[in-house]
């Protein structure tokens, strides 16, 4: 029953989450610009045009008639058809959805083993060099831009070496339905960039973050017991230090991977890399109301369920999770 209660609870703030996205989505959209002067001609666009595309679009209602028509249409799965693109807004983002996925993917497999690593050997070697250049570089990773590490990448990687393309996603390849770039040549070198870009901040992230798990666990008894039963430092690190400091990390890989989901929008633009993040920019630019809000609530959604799926996860790597609940 505690359970059934946890999930019920989890499930209501989910659902309030949306609701407040969207509203706040929906005011902020609304505010920043008539949608109709991007599809009409104006130059030729007489006045009654402008009115008749107006009425069409359902833009002379009350915005709050309007809200509640959207989230009308949004119960029964319709975010409308963009004005731009003239097509399902919803199916206009998950066409985008494999791009996005894919260099988020690439990112983390890139970030997760190397912030890993690095922060575990620092931690067994506290107060070292390696130590210190560690939590130099991971502070100075964190503190720089992203844009101007989008740059400086293109800058080394592409203008100066010309060792790899400068934007774009390169040649596809289909599979399941879809087009991905990891499965050529061409697309595994356009994505070397913009996943490094996406990669980089996140490694200095759980670098530091397992860095302080190993330097707590190390000095905890259980250890000492380890090492005075004569267990090699690196049976100690895999088999006892890292699943005491997984949860954290497991949790800490899970938001940022969602991040890189939602707010690659930096990247993306900068590398032209047809994603999400570069859809919702040219929407707001282009005030597509109906692909807007289809990406915030689609972000929303994978946002709420990416916190789901790390909760149900501590429980596999903790004992003590399940036995509470």
């Amino acid at each position: 029953m505690a359970l059934i209660s946890a999930a019920l609870a989890r499930l209501s703030q989910a659902i309030l989450l949306l609701f407040a996205m969207s509203l706040i989505g929906f005011l902020g959209i609304h505010s920043v610009g008539n949608p109709v002067f991007n599809i009409v001609n104006i130059e030729t666009a007489t006045p009654e045009d402008i009115r008749n595309a107006t009425i069409a679009l359902g833009l002379d209602q009350p915005i709050w008639h309007q809200y509640g028509v959207f989230i009308g249409n949004v119960v029964r799965g319709n975010f409308g058809t963009s004005y731009i693109y003239h097509m399902p807004a919803l199916a206009l983002v998950i066409s985008k959805l494999p791009a996005t996925l894919e260099l988020a993917c690439v990112a983390m497999l890139v970030a997760a083993p190397i912030g890993i690593g690095l922060g575990l050997l620092a931690g067994r070697q506290s107060g070292t060099a390696f130590d210190r250049i560690v939590l130099k570089s991971s502070v100075f990773a964190l503190s720089i831009p992203s844009f101007w590490l989008a740059m400086m990448l293109i800058l080394g990687g592409a203008v100066l070496t010309g060792w790899f393309p400068s934007g774009g996603r390169g040649a596809t390849l289909g599979l399941l339905g879809q087009e991905w770039s990891i499965l050529t040549r061409n697309g595994v070198w356009h994505i070397v960039l913009p996943a490094l870009a996406l990669a980089i901040p996140n490694i200095a992230l759980i670098a530091r973050l397992s860095r302080s798990g190993t330097i707590e666990v190390e000095s905890l008894d259980f250890t000492r017991f380890c090492r005075a039963k004569g267990l090699s430092s690196r049976r100690i690190l895999l088999r006892h230090t890292l699943p005491n400091i997984s949860v954290p990390i497991v949790t800490i890989i899970g938001l940022q991977f969602g991040g890189m989901l939602a707010f690659a929008v930096v990247v993306e633009s900068i590398f032209a890399w047809p994603g999400i993040g570069k859809l919702l920019i040219d929407s707001i630019q282009l005030l597509d109301r109906p692909v807007v809000m289809a990406t915030l609530t689609f972000i929303s959604v994978i946002f709420v369920a990416l916190n789901a799926f790390v909760d149900l996860f501590h429980a596999v790597l903790d004992p003590r999770v399940r036995l509470s609940s």
